[in-house]
């Protein structure tokens, strides 16, 4: 009795991911010179070619320029929904360049497209800043 109620805990618990189960943004991101660098796990359906992701990220601290800057990458790797790929995104700062921190106000949000431009998945998360010189 008790097994079960431990799987059924865990089955009821949320998904790291987001709720289609396609999109995975990692809370880490290493910085270096002012670029960011984000990592985002991608799972589409296979053969399927123009998806499109775009990460965003925001680093804010106190007393600092707040730090944003996005990029949009269409070279997303399709190969079978039960298979995950790791995309390395590097991401240029709009103005200010981003920086170390652990700010509670970070924050990251990673965005998939299909190829007909429709929004298939999105996940925001709280992000964390580590030097990476």
């Amino acid at each position: 009795m008790t097994a079960l109620l431990i799987v059924g805990l865990l089955a009821a618990a949320p998904s790291p991911a987001d709720p289609a189960g396609v999109l995975w943004l990692h809370d880490d991101s290493y910085v270096s010179g002012g670029t960011a660098h984000a990592y985002v796990d991608v799972r589409c359906p296979s053969g399927q070619r123009h998806w499109t992701l775009t990460v965003r990220l925001t680093a804010v601290q106190t007393g600092r320029p707040t730090a944003t800057g996005s990029t949009i990458t269409s070279d997303v790797i399709c190969d079978g929904v039960a298979q995950w790929h790791q995309h390395p995104v590097d991401v240029l700062p709009d103005d200010a360049p981003f920086f170390a921190g652990h700010d509670e106000r970070d924050e990251g949000v990673a965005e998939l497209r299909g190829p007909d431009g429709a929004l298939v998945a999105t996940i925001t998360r709280r992000m964390h800043f580590y030097s990476w010189d």
